[in-house]
């Protein structure tokens, strides 16, 4: 594909193909010289035929009738090496784009649509593509991951829609997007890719997600989300243009050097800037900070919110409520909402223009978890085998993460009084279907081929760990074994998991040496195999362990633990921090540790701040699993390096995969009972692979339909939505679940994270959002408050550096 030379400025440079998409974007400060638009070079070289998609090409609606750029001849005229301008002409409605780099600073781009016909013109969508360079490159150097690529973190409602590009690597500049002119009625994706993952390769994954802006939508996108979508529906309407009228919308791209700097160049461009709480329990507190743009006031404040007793949204105007913050020009809101469900939260400034917060408020999560376990033992538990494995918890999968539902019982049954019907299920199901499932006749040594030619590592971790849990139940609550049989069949699973020479296989003797999840509990099993006397599994597991992570900490500097099943994969590089903090490696931690930080997205809506990952949706979602581990890897890092960045990272993720079980929220076409759950959530509308999955929660039983024969092979038995579920729970379990934190931010004020800190007279009162509230850190001051054995603490006083028990009872458990 031809290029039309390069377009340059102080700070970009850029090349357009001869039809007027842009080809090329890089920072010139960049030292690596990133390409922040999909290269048609790359979609060449790996065989994907989206030339159509390529930046800047458009598709639109009109009356009716489809019109694309790929079937128009642009007109393209360059200016000065500094502006290009690109007009499609051919149908009633004329497209021209500008490109301006005419401001040393940054790129303007601009779109404009004039009606030329002699008739109204009904624009009923109007759909450019935005293809930032979101690519999992097809390449065993993952540093091009790393450096040539980046995750798009949207930011949508109102007036002032962004975009944060963020590279992998976590290495500025990154890049910026704002809206300078006209509404972004929403940001869709299109995903191609290639999956080899039953065929003996690994990695098995790579692909480019497409992003598509709808400047105008009026709900045929996604038929099934516009019915439902009370959050962002007031977008979806068309645009009448009169003979020779004209609309206009304008972006401007400016390089920025991290999540802070996104923000500060967002209020230059005069947008609003906002702190918020994303997520909270039901009678907890809802703080905002606001600063508003030079010049600018609030006309009003609303507080919108679902009511299912009317079965409509309720508005109120809490512009009364709005008060003068500590800062001086940051304005601040506080509510204590007592009821749980979605809220948004919209702010109009003196001109019109709006701008929104999408937060939620939680059931008490310990009612979630709850509420959850028994709804599997009552729904999930097939003791009959009515669908062919007896004591299985459906849905029934051959991959170990469907395992997720034993521990997540059996986690929960730890911390609270164990109900004994459910503690009774998970080892049911553990002996009598787990154990002979994976291997044959229950023999640790013979694992079975349940992918027809290969059987998987990873499933092994999820084995273990299962095991490892009933060894920590009471044994008056077991009644197949006793828990040292269990603690020794868990060090023989993992063993036989790490260990490369107990694999034929080249593909399994090679995934033997990737991480996984085993770093959640292969501390302390080892810890236990000791205390219990069984110091041959012990010192098997030992060397195995000092084997891996000495290889680990070899592979650092070449990034390895970023390579999964998938040539770039949180699910490598979160436990691949995670296992490096916890073997005291901080420098080789803190380099996973910038993926992490570039993986977990920021954003105005709660929904949008989850760890970045798009396979299990074909777009950019909610994952529950791999985004609550990632946010617990997050977590671990703040502990173990201290960067409240981590931290505040990690919760916000953390509250992002509750979405996956709240039965309160009501914006999605896909609806939970209490209890229920659905394993993704897909943050893009549309996601133009399947349209109804739009803002939908869903399983992957969904893609037993689908095109793709790999999806039709792996899912054709799914039923249900939430088979890999449950893992992520007993992350949040040993972290948010029981740990309530404190810190000082940039400007020395002591905030809390998982909680609400208030200033009294007597100290700060601590209150934990936990579900079952039994540790306060303040990591700064050296400070941490545990709670006695079989007791929970929901709040706590911190004064002088330390925390003291609040005068209110604790709560035994």
């Amino acid at each position: 594909m031809e290029s039309l030379g390069i377009l340059t400025n102080r700070t970009f440079e850029m090349k357009l193909t001869d039809r007027g998409a842009v080809s090329s974007l890089i920072v010139r400060e960049d030292p690596v010289r990133m390409n922040w638009v999909v290269d048609p070079a790359y979609l060449a070289e790996v065989d994907f035929s989206d030339e159509d998609k390529l930046f800047g090409e458009w598709s639109m609606t009109v009356n009716g009738t489809a019109y694309a750029s790929c079937d128009t001849v642009p007109r393209v005229r360059i200016d000065r090496r500094c502006q290009a301008a690109v007009t499609y002409a051919g149908g009633p409605v004329e497209v021209a784009m500008t490109y301006s780099l005419e401001e040393e600073d940054r790129l303007r781009w601009r779109i404009v649509v004039q009606n030329r016909s002699a008739e109204t013109a009904r624009i009923t969508g109007l759909h450019v593509w935005f293809s930032l360079a979101h690519v999992m490159f097809r390449d065993l150097d993952v540093l091009r991951n790393m450096r040539q690529s980046c995750a798009v973190y949207p930011h949508l409602g109102g007036d002032f829609a962004k975009f944060a590009a963020i590279r992998r690597s976590h290495e500025a500049p990154h890049l910026g997007i704002y809206a300078a002119g006209g509404r972004t009625a929403t940001l869709g994706t299109f995903c191609r890719y290639r999956n080899l993952f039953l065929e003996q390769v690994s990695p098995s994954l790579d692909g480019v997600l497409f992003h598509r802006l709808s400047l105008v939508e009026n709900g045929d996108s996604f038929p099934e989300l516009a019915a439902t979508d009370w959050i962002y529906g007031d977008q979806y309407r068309e645009l009448a243009l009169a003979p020779g009228e004209s609309r206009e919308w304008g972006y401007a791209f400016v390089p920025c050097r991290d999540e802070g700097d996104f923000y500060r160049q967002a209020l230059a461009a005069g947008h609003p800037r906002w702190t918020y709480t994303p997520a909270l329990t039901a009678g907890g507190v809802f703080e905002a900070e606001l600063v508003l743009p030079e010049g600018r006031s609030i006309r009003e404040m609303r507080l919108s919110a679902w009511s299912p007793e009317a079965s409509r949204v309720v508005k109120e105007s809490i512009t009364d409520r709005v008060q003068t913050g500590n800062a001086g020009s940051a304005l601040r809101i506080v509510l204590r909402p007592e009821r749980p469900g979605e809220r948004k939260l919209e702010l109009v400034l003196d001109d019109g223009r709006t701008d929104v917060l999408v937060w939620n408020v939680l059931e008490p999560i310990d009612r979630m978890l709850e509420q959850r376990a028994e709804w599997l033992c009552r729904h999930s538990y097939d003791e009959a085998g009515t669908h062919g494995r007896p004591h299985a918890f459906l849905p029934l999968s051959n991959q170990g993460e469907s395992l997720g539902k034993l521990t997540f019982i059996l986690m929960k049954n730890s911390l609270t009084a164990p109900n004994p019907d459910q503690v009774r299920k998970a080892e049911a199901a553990a002996v009598l279907d787990m154990k002979n499932h994976w291997f044959e006749d229950g023999d640790f040594r013979k694992p079975r081929m349940l992918y027809g030619t290969f059987y998987r590592i990873y499933d092994f971790d999820y084995i273990a760990h299962v095991f490892y849990l009933l060894s920590r139940m009471d044994r008056r609550t077991l009644a197949l074994h006793s828990p040292e049989t269990y603690l020794r069949w868990a060090a023989e699973v993992l063993i036989f998991r790490l260990d490369p020479n107990c694999h034929s296989g080249e593909r399994e003797r090679n995934e033997a040496r990737l991480n996984g999840i085993f770093i959640l509990y292969i501390h302390d099993l080892l810890r236990d195999l000791e205390r219990a006397g069984l110091s041959g599994p012990h010192a098997r597991l030992k060397r195995l362990w000092d084997d891996f992570s000495a290889q680990l900490a070899e592979e650092t500097r070449g990034f390895r633990g970023a390579i999964t099943e998938h040539y770039y994969d949180n699910a490598g590089f979160g436990p691949a921090c995670d296992a490096l903090c916890r073997i005291g490696l901080t420098k080789e931690a803190e380099a996973y540790g910038e993926l992490i930080l570039a993986n977990i997205g920021f954003s105005n809506d709660y929904r949008a701040q989850n760890p970045e990952r798009w396979w299990e949706a074909l777009s950019y979602m909610i994952h529950s699993l791999w985004g609550g581990l990632v946010a617990a890897s997050a977590r671990s890092a703040y502990e173990h390096l201290g960067d409240p960045a981590y931290l505040l990272a990690a919760y916000r993720a953390t509250m992002a995969v509750f979405n996956c079980y709240d039965w309160h929220v009501a914006s999605t076409p896909r609806r939970l009972e209490p209890g229920a759950a659905a394993s993704t959530f897909s943050v893009a509308a549309p996601n133009l692979n399947m349209p109804v999955l739009s803002r939908n929660r869903f399983g992957q039983s969904v893609f037993r339909e689908a095109s793709d024969p790999l999806f039709k092979r792996l899912f054709a038995n799914s039923s249900g939505d939430d088979w890999d579920m449950g893992e992520e729970l007993v992350a949040y379990l040993l972290g948010f679940g029981t740990t309530a934190y404190l810190y000082r931010d940039d400007s020395g004020v002591l905030r809390c994270v998982n909680g609400h800190a208030a200033e009294t007279a007597e100290g700060w009162i601590v209150t934990s959002y936990a579900a079952y509230p039994r540790r306060f850190v303040c990591r700064e001051d050296g400070a941490e408050f545990l709670a006695d054995a079989g007791e929970t603490v929901r709040r706590v006083c911190y004064r002088g550096g330390r925390f003291e028990r609040y005068p209110e009872p604790a709560v035994r458990v």
